[in-house]
Formats: C-alpha cells, structure tokens, sequence
C-alpha cells in the first residue's frame, strides 16, 4: 500500500455525489477537470432553476431556504474539491495498518454502501408515499412542481451523506484504538516504545479530525436548521 491508499473504496459514493453536481478532484487530464467544473456549476442552475420557479404546492419562502440549504453543501464541494474527505479517509500506517484492520474497514464500506443506498431509497419510497397519499401532486398536469422537491430532496441527502461518512470511519478507528490497548495485559508495563506508539496512534486519529473540522461543523449546522420540502407541500 503507498501512503495515498484509502481505507477503503469510496468511489462509488464520491461518484454518485459528483452525479449530484459536488465536485470531484479528477485526476486526469485538464480537459477533464474542466468539464467537471461545468457540470457542477450546470446542476448547480439547473436545480436553481426548477425551485425558483412558479409551483404550486410549496412556497416560493421555504424553496429559497432549500436552495440555499443546497448551496451551502455545494459550496463546501465546489471549494475543497472534497479533498478533506481523501485526507480524511487516506491510510495512516500504525493505526489503520494493525493487525484486524482490514476485517474493520471492510465492514465500514459494506456499511456506507447499504447505508447510501438505504438513503436514497427511504426518499423514494417517501415520495411514492406522498403520491399515494396525494395523488393530485403527482398528477399528470403538476410533475414539473413536485420532480424539483425530489430531486432537491435527494441532492441534499447525498451532500449531508459526509457526516456518515466521517462518524463511522471514526467509530471505526477508535475501535482499533481500543483495541491496541485492550491487547496489553493490564498486568504488563508498557515499555517507552509502546507508550510512544500509542501516542502517535492517537495523535494520527485526532490530526484526522482537524483536516475536516471546518467543512463537517458547516454541514451539520444547515443540515439541522433546513426545512423540509416534502412537509411544505401545501
């Protein structure tokens, strides 16, 4: 493994958010990236677009509240290109290199894929609700009003998805934490050198943490203050 290998495989997830206009840091020709910046900004206006517009079954007041619910993941994205979560996620030798390590993390990307694709299931199955429930809202004459709260709805779940992401890695890399101590007879002196690496150990959990302190306090603070289109539909 180089020092660039994640702890598990995440593209999956970053693609589906990339799909949702987050931006990537591609690594491949300026071509490329480019074309990921115009992407990005043409979902950005197209969902714009769609929650401005004139509709019937939400107020104009809690779509622009929506929208800029929206804005504020989109531009944590668009200006780390999600950088953080590479670092975040980036092996650190010593703490995710010890022995059980693998079995964990292999668990933890078992559990963000089911747990991504329970998510977005839960908002369709949501909305096939609203429409058994409503069947005026998905009529045939008002689909334009009600595809923008869905694929609003869906944008922003798959935007706060990060907070997922960072807990259960850090669930994960306290549990090898743990244990590495619990391994230690409580009989047994700890030599200098198992006290130092334990040190370092905790030392490379908490820098983790600081690398993606600033973008996961922002998306938890609009994550709970945003309203809900769904429960607005008048």
């Amino acid at each position: 493994m180089t020092d660039d290998t994640l702890v598990c495989d995440i593209k999956i997830v970053l693609f589906i958010r990339f799909a949702f206009g987050f931006l990537q840091n591609f690594n491949g020709s300026s071509k490329i990236r480019r074309l990921s910046y115009i992407y990005s900004i043409f979902f950005l206006l197209l969902l714009t677009a769609l929650l401005l517009a004139h509709n019937e079954l939400v107020a104009l007041s809690y779509r622009i509240m929506a929208l800029i619910e929206y804005l504020i993941l989109f531009m944590i994205s668009f200006l780390t290109k999600e950088e953080y979560i590479h670092q975040y996620y980036k092996l650190i030798h010593g703490l995710d290199t010890y022995p059980g390590a693998k079995k964990i993390f292999q668990n933890l990307e078992n559990f963000l894929k089911v747990s991504f694709v329970l998510g977005l299931t839960n908002n369709l199955l949501c909305a096939s609700f609203i429409c058994f429930r409503y069947p005026k809202t998905c009529s045939i004459a008002t689909p334009f009003f009600f595809v923008p709260i869905i694929l609003h709805r869906l944008a922003c779940d798959v935007g706060g998805y990060t907070l997922i992401m960072f807990i259960s890695l850090l669930y994960s890399r306290v549990k090898l934490l743990r244990t590495y101590f619990d391994t230690k007879p409580a009989n047994t002196a700890w030599d200098r050198y198992s006290v130092k690496q334990y040190i370092n150990m905790y030392e490379s959990l908490t820098n983790t943490i600081d690398i993606s302190a600033v973008p996961v306090k922002v998306t938890v603070c609009f994550s709970m203050c945003s309203p809900s289109l769904v429960l607005s539909i008048n």
